[in-house]
């Protein structure tokens, strides 16, 4: 269970870029830590010579044997990156094909974060590049994913990709959500039916936003993180288009990484509302967010709400 997201600023002093984060909701911790790749660090991948120059890499990350297995990224360039779970949907290829760029779904991240400075970049990347089903130890199979992609420039596009047994797919992403399963399409589909009979209006005792779906399936996380962000969006869009002054909304409204944290949490399962088979809570390991222009990445985790933000300098609890 994870939602990924993305925010443009349109007032204050963060105003013009594009902010990018998740949630990761699992029942156990994963060795995660904040893990930076400095540029002088080679890239290894599986079925290529190694990525000797490259843009360096901050994220979350367990590193196994020296290699960072991001769950999600950024570069110094602003380009984001994070790998949602897609299981019953993701299939990858069996075995490397020839004339193509093959990586595992572990690599992805690190080949497009380290070569690529824009979503267009990605997006031209990608056409070389097959997926392929290769575990990355015996105790580490290759995870079912799909990935979430933009960059620190609001007009710029969005992708997600996704390999199914109908091949990769690189769709545009005009919402700015990501979830797991189903498809893409689908959950756009669904959306669609839902986001047209909800509005943030509603009487004096505060029944705006009736409607929306409150439980924690991947469909009703989908649906109320993407109705809630173009909500906000639209807030602060009409602050800017009203004329009121930065320093008001400065003083009066949280600041845009607090209003990003506050819509994670809207879909954040908390401890106890979502249970595996076994009886083991889900719950929100952490949630993240990334600004590229600045290049920090900021985080809160399930023991700690207070947001710990690192840069590219050596401020990362791991180095490479």
């Amino acid at each position: 269970m994870c939602t990924s997201l993305t925010f443009p600023v349109a007032v204050g002093a963060l105003a013009g870029r594009r902010l990018f984060g998740r949630t990761l909701d699992l029942d156990t911790h994963f060795g995660e830590r904040i893990t930076l790749t400095r540029k002088g660090t080679p890239l290894r991948f599986g079925e290529l010579p190694p990525l000797d120059e490259h843009y360096a890499l901050l994220g979350m990350a367990a590193v196994e044997d020296g290699y960072p297995l991001y769950a999600e990224g950024m570069n110094q360039r602003g380009l984001y990156m994070a790998g949602l779970r897609f299981a019953g949907e993701a299939s990858y290829a069996d075995r490397p094909a020839a004339g193509w760029i093959n990586l595992a779904p572990w690599e992805l991240i690190p080949y497009l974060l380290g070569k690529c400075a824009t979503v267009e970049e990605a997006r031209r990347a990608l056409l070389e590049i097959c997926v392929v089903g290769r575990p990355f130890s015996d105790r580490l199979p290759a995870a079912p994913l799909h990935w979430h992609i933009a960059d620190a420039d609001p007009a710029h596009g969005e992708l997600v990709v996704e390999v199914t047994a109908w091949g990769m797919a690189v769709r545009e992403n005009p919402v700015g959500v990501l979830t797991n399963p189903p498809v893409f399409s689908e959950q756009m589909a669904r959306l669609s039916a839902c986001e047209n009979r909800v509005s943030p209006q509603g009487d004096p005792l505060g029944t705006g936003g009736a409607g929306i779906p409150g439980d924690y399936s991947s469909v009703s996380r989908f649906t109320r993180a993407a109705i809630l962000r173009r909500w906000a969006v639209e807030e602060m869009e009409r602050a800017r288009e009203e004329g009121e002054r930065e320093e008001r909304e400065e003083k009066e409204a949280p600041s845009p990484i607090l209003r990003f944290f506050q819509l994670l949490g809207a879909v954040a399962p908390p401890r106890g509302a979502v249970l595996t088979a076994a009886g083991a809570p889900h719950r929100a390991l952490y949630a993240c967010c990334m600004d590229g222009v600045e290049g920090r990445y900021h985080v809160m985790t399930e023991s700690n709400a207070a947001i710990r933000s690192v840069g590219f300098g050596e401020e990362a609890d791991t180095v490479l």
